[in-house]
């Protein structure tokens, strides 16, 4: 991944190596984690339900100390801990998102999640207080959070610029458009070996991957969708041989449909439907 220059992200850890030693850490923590597939959309649904969970928190919070409505100390605990519980799903889905970064943009990651910790930290603090403390207390418990809320707003717009500064988790066949004719892809059903992978590419040059499994030929784009791996280079795995595993991060997908079956990926692949013309050649255009 390239270093984006004109992100704050850059100014900051671009000379930051300390940053590597605690991404080491936790890459050891949860390198086996991102073998699960998530789906990007429950991440989406995760990340926002915290932030939002803990805004209202503040809101609430600094509604009763201007009007005095003490009916709203339960509804401002509720917040605190719903939000702590999604957080923790939202900090182990973010992980996974990560650990196949490097470079400048792990180091991004790396300081994104540690301000997160820190916020964490803090909101469990101000929760141990308004349980556990006096009346008298509460407007340090208020304080805290308040901190809390805006180291964590920090450490969301250093998470954005992972997304729309250095690409993370972006789909990379977001763009894709493939045919919807027919079209040929200057591939021969003959020249297909089982289980053997060609490229072909549409006339608008989508890349797709090509493989006859037992008998019958099945197109999906070559591109892995988590961080551009070529599929074509990649191993075939499943009980029947029929999922591809992309050589660089180990994302694999079923070959027959598209779909992703194990991470880091979320996003499946572009499919075709495919068929041989009179002359032999192979057909494809898009599904869905």
């Amino acid at each position: 991944m390239s270093s984006p220059r004109n992100t704050i992200a850059h100014a900051l850890v671009a000379r930051w190596k300390w940053l590597d030693g605690f991404a080491s850490f936790f890459s050891a923590i949860v390198g086996g984690f991102y073998k699960i597939p998530g789906p990007g959309p429950i991440k989406t649904l995760l990340h926002g339900a915290t932030v939002g969970g803990y805004t209202a928190l503040v809101a609430v919070d600094l509604f009763i100390l201007i009007t005095g409505e003490t009916a709203l100390v339960r509804v401002a605990d509720f917040l605190l801990v719903a939000s702590f519980i999604t957080s923790l799903a939202s900090i182990a889905s973010g992980l996974t998102d990560w650990n196949e970064t490097d470079a400048e943009e792990r180091r991004t990651g790396m300081l994104h999640g540690l301000l997160m910790v820190t916020a964490s930290i803090l909101f469990v603090v101000s929760l141990w207080i308004r349980i556990g403390g006096a009346a008298d207390q509460r407007t340090i418990a208020v304080a805290i959070s308040t901190v809390a809320w805006l180291i964590l707003a920090v450490a969301a717009y250093f998470g954005g610029e992972m997304v729309f500064g250095y690409g993370t988790e972006v789909n990379r066949q977001a763009w894709v458009s493939g045919p919807a004719k027919w079209e040929a892809l200057e591939v021969t059903a003959s020249g297909l070996e089982d289980r053997k992978p060609v490229v072909a590419k549409t006339k608008k040059g989508v890349a797709v991957f090509v493989a006859k499994l037992d008998g019958t030929i099945y197109a999906i784009g070559n591109t892995c969708t988590h961080a551009g791996g070529p599929l074509n280079e990649g191993t075939w795995v499943g009980e029947d041989r029929c999922e591809i595993q992309c050589p660089w991060h180990g994302s694999r997908f079923c070959v027959k449909d598209g779909d992703a079956k194990r991470g880091p990926a979320t996003f499946g692949e572009p499919r075709f439907e495919t068929r041989v013309n009179d002359a032999g050649s192979v057909e494809g255009r898009a599904t869905g």
